[in-house]
């Protein structure tokens, strides 16, 4: 990007909080802000079943401080979040099927939690740049295609309102001068650290662990809806790169690779480098109610504006994800709390680890 110093130089010496910072992207952003230089809290809860996992800061634990703790429990965690320079905020839980199932719970942790977290943020860090990791899931199903940032959102699951939800507080704390955000919309982000065991989450990487465990992978349908696949080192630097850009500040955004890909066709390049067969199965009565058909967003606004493009094409990032579970599957194929709790205990950390 020409005018705009490298995102070493922008983050080099800058205090940097990360909520969800344990988990998938949270985990591949907090590696990526501590090869700049920053300073970098992360702050997780360690749901079950969201996929926290301390394996995913190995090597550099020592470098981070380390808060295991709700993000809404604002006195555990006011003292990490004074005078931060960036805020990146991805706590969430993420389970479509899970908010219908329990929706006052997904309100609690998605909603509530944030509103509690943004209010002390804005007495504590007031001057922070604040990233807000949204969801392709709060438009809901597609009136047209590509949906582009002004197409209507209509939810169809709990968790899609509450993404909505947060985004708007973001925005009208924004627009009374208590905080500087950017929302981006997230596609269908894919690659290493992502939780892999349960199908809850992401399936093209649960996809991923069927292939690896030799199994059939099982597409629901005919297989022939489409999707739009990001490998998170590029969704890494888009978000790097959106958060530390003054012409992103108040804005909204989709963050997608603008490569319409089907399902079927993912799962077939999935085989080809694993070496299994998949098949088309009919869909579960859960899976019904959640599921938009076609659905890839128009990410040109953002890419034009940061001049950004993906550099790691489908069957390049899947190689790479199977390549990074063959070596550390042992660490993500079972449930990861308690692994989190266990390890954490073992490590000495207890409820925090200081730099």
């Amino acid at each position: 990007m020409q005018g705009f110093a490298p995102l070493s130089e922008r983050y080099s010496g800058k205090r940097v909080l990360v909520t969800g910072g344990l988990g998938f992207i949270g985990s591949n952003l907090v590696r990526r802000l501590v090869r700049t230089g920053a300073s970098v809290t992360v702050i997780d809860a360690c749901f079950p079943d969201q996929g926290a996992n301390l394996f995913n800061l190995k090597g550099i634990l020592d470098e981070v401080a380390l808060v295991i703790a709700d993000v809404g429990r604002v006195d555990d965690i006011s003292a990490y979040m004074v005078d931060q320079d960036y805020v990146f905020n991805l706590a969430a839980c993420i389970s479509h099927v899970g908010s219908l199932r329990d929706p006052l719970r997904d309100l609690e942790r998605n909603c509530v939690s944030q509103l509690r977290f943004l209010g002390a943020l804005t007495e504590l860090s007031p001057g922070a740049r604040v990233l807000y990791t949204g969801s392709r899931s709060q438009y809901g199903s597609p009136s047209y295609l590509p949906m582009d940032e002004e197409h209507p959102m209509k939810p169809v699951d709990f968790n899609g309102v509450h993404k909505t939800a947060v985004e708007e507080y973001h925005r009208i704390l924004h627009g009374l001068g208590k905080l500087r955000y950017t929302s981006l919309r997230l596609t269908n982000i894919y690659g290493p650290r992502h939780q892999m065991h349960h199908d809850g989450q992401g399936f093209l990487n649960w996809f991923i662990r069927q292939a690896l465990a030799g199994q059939e992978i099982c597409v629901y349908g005919d297989g022939a809806q489409k999707r739009d696949f990001l490998y998170v080192d590029d969704a890494v630097e888009a978000i790097l790169l959106a958060a530390s850009d003054p012409r992103c500040e108040g804005e909204a955004f989709n963050l997608a690779s603008g490569v319409p890909t089907s399902v079927k066709e993912a799962a077939e390049t999935i085989c080809g480098l694993a070496g299994n067969s998949c098949r088309c199965v009919p869909y579960p009565p859960e899976a019904v109610a959640v599921e938009p058909g076609d659905m890839h967003l128009d990410g040109s606004r953002l890419q034009k504006l940061l001049d950004w493009r993906p550099r790691v094409g489908l069957e390049e990032g899947i190689a790479r994800t199977l390549a990074f579970y063959r070596r550390y599957g042992s660490r993500y194929f079972h449930e990861g709390r308690g692994r989190v709790a266990l390890e954490a205990s073992t490590l000495g950390l207890g409820a925090s680890s200081e730099k």
